[in-house]
């Protein structure tokens, strides 16, 4: 008897501690490809979104690729439309925007686009022809090294680039485009003295516009973290998964993670399911 009691009350603990653990708003940050690749495509999002079973999806552009009543707009040939509009005709789901408003638009604006891509030219120019110092020289061979590595993952699947280590390589591959390539260009007066005619005229130089790259990477990263803790309080205790580009996803999990409690989420990974 004294078992059977001793059953029923771990039981009943299970029970209430899944109760709560229900109640408790989920959250997953999967990292994707934007086009169809070998081992991931849109059927490839569209199994892992059954899998999870969301009550939200959280789609990485702004509020301007939506009607009011959170419809797309148009649909484009990326995995992340095709399988979000698929598993919205099959599933009842809630789909919103958390993208920096007006994200293209505010890079022209500012000049560092395509500014940044000038400048990132140049650079690779100039190491292409040898007039980078040994130092220097070193950086940018680094910096290929980790973009190589990091871009790999695209083609195993979507375990291999939603995962700790995947998360660190990506966050070393940012800091090197956005940190130490942006040092080594501050060693040459060229990028100073190169500039770009923006269209209402006015100049920006290449350096200031690749800083100017870097600070949105910042911003941009931080505005999205943001936009998702609203929808935490929004949809609380409801699974929320939140689609990204792989290359956002250690930078979105390094802000979101020590709100866990404050906001009562949970961060997961989509093969936790």
């Amino acid at each position: 008897m004294k078992r059977f009691f001793l059953a029923l009350a771990l039981l009943c603990q299970f029970l209430i501690f899944q109760s709560c653990s229900e109640r408790q708003t989920n959250l997953v940050l999967l990292g994707t490809v934007h086009q169809p690749v070998e081992n991931f495509n849109s059927d490839s999002l569209y199994n892992i979104l059954k899998k999870i079973q969301p009550d939200l999806i959280l789609f990485e552009v702004d509020s301007s690729f939506f009607t009011q009543d959170f419809k797309f707009k148009k649909t484009w040939k990326s995995n992340e439309n095709i399988a979000t509009i698929k598993y919205m005709n099959d599933f009842d789901v809630d789909v919103r925007p958390y993208e920096f408003t007006g994200r293209n638009e505010h890079r022209i604006k500012i000049g560092s686009r395509p500014t940044d891509n000038k400048a990132s030219n140049l650079l690779d120019s100039l190491y292409k022809n040898n007039l980078l110092n040994s130092s220097d020289n070193k950086i940018y061979k680094d910096f290929l090294k980790v973009n190589d590595s990091l871009s790999s993952f695209a083609y195993l699947g979507a375990k291999a680039f939603n995962n700790s280590k995947t998360d660190k390589i990506a966050q070393i591959r940012q800091e090197y485009q956005y940190k130490k390539l942006l040092d080594v260009m501050d060693e040459y007066p060229i990028f100073a003295n190169t500039y770009y005619i923006k269209n209402e005229g006015d100049s920006i130089s290449y350096f200031e516009g690749y800083k100017r790259a870097s600070e949105f990477w910042d911003l941009r990263n931080r505005t999205m973290a943001k936009n998702i803790l609203h929808f935490t309080d929004e949809f609380r205790g409801k699974r929320i998964i939140v689609l990204n580009g792989y290359f956002h996803r250690y930078y979105l999990d390094s802000l979101l993670r020590p709100e866990q409690e404050k906001n009562n989420f949970i961060i997961k990974d989509w093969y936790e399911y």
